[in-house]
């Protein structure tokens, strides 16, 4: 049986891992921490929800591309999953969800669409800004409730793209609007219910937990084959990994 490797934190959601998942769950990743997951089991399956970017290196491209080259499976979904999963479908990375689809489709999407600012792991980690991915998402519930109409959906999610993501939540947007719109003072949006990230998150989840009970892990149709390049060696062996471990060329 596969062992299973779940990278998640604020887009997992109180829940946490469905039941009948037997899987390790770990906190947001960061650069090589895919690897370290691997070299613990090569053929694992790493589902990527969450990653780190700010203080420490993101997940990189290019140890994704290792890990499958290792063998192990690796899925995408919500955040920094759906991202990586969006820019790597086409070599082998298994993206899901909505937000996933949004990323491929529209490649211009801003870079911290998906981020929210979080509580550190110790105390939860959950999410204390709203990711624009979400906002938009809401906004668009709002218009098809008829608690707005198009122009204002549209002007709400523009004032939310210009926000820092440490800075979008729905109080600062509206606050932000009504000062274009004094109107828009008196708007409830309560409409933000669950996240779409993890509505994505736990689909991803339900299918792995699927499909370890049944046994059938669907292997990509193409993994080119890996290549090591300088930089990649060189963040790896300032991370503490052996050049003999990654088993490169």
């Amino acid at each position: 049986m596969r062992h299973v490797v779940v990278f998640a934190g604020p887009s997992l959601g109180p829940n946490g891992l469905p039941e009948g998942l037997d899987a390790e769950i770990l906190g947001p990743a960061a650069q090589g921490d895919i690897v370290a997951a691997v070299q613990q089991n090569e053929k694992c399956v790493i589902a990527l929800i969450d990653g780190l970017f700010q203080g420490v290196p993101a997940v990189r491209h290019k140890e994704i591309l290792w890990a499958l080259d290792q063998g192990a499976l690796v899925y995408g979904a919500a955040s920094m999953g759906a991202m990586r999963a969006a820019e790597l479908s086409l070599h082998g990375m298994q993206g899901r969800g909505l937000v996933y689809r949004w990323l491929r489709r529209y490649s211009l999407v801003p870079d911290d669409a998906v981020a929210v600012l979080h509580a550190p792991q110790e105390l939860g980690g959950g999410a204390i800004t709203n990711a624009l991915v979400d906002l938009r998402m809401s906004f668009k519930r709002a218009l098809r409730a008829g608690l707005v109409d198009r122009v204002t959906a549209d002007d709400l999610a523009k004032i939310a793209e210009k926000l820092h993501y440490t800075r979008r939540t729905m109080p600062n947007i509206l606050r932000d609007a009504a000062r274009l719109r004094p109107e828009l003072a008196d708007l409830d949006l309560r409409i933000l219910n669950r996240s779409q990230k993890q509505q994505d998150a736990e689909l991803l989840l339900r299918e792995l937990r699927d499909r370890q009970k049944d046994g059938v892990w669907p292997v990509p149709a193409s993994v080119p084959k890996f290549f090591a390049t300088d930089v990649f060696l060189h963040d790896m062996v300032a991370g503490g990994f052996s050049l003999d471990t990654l088993k490169v060329d």
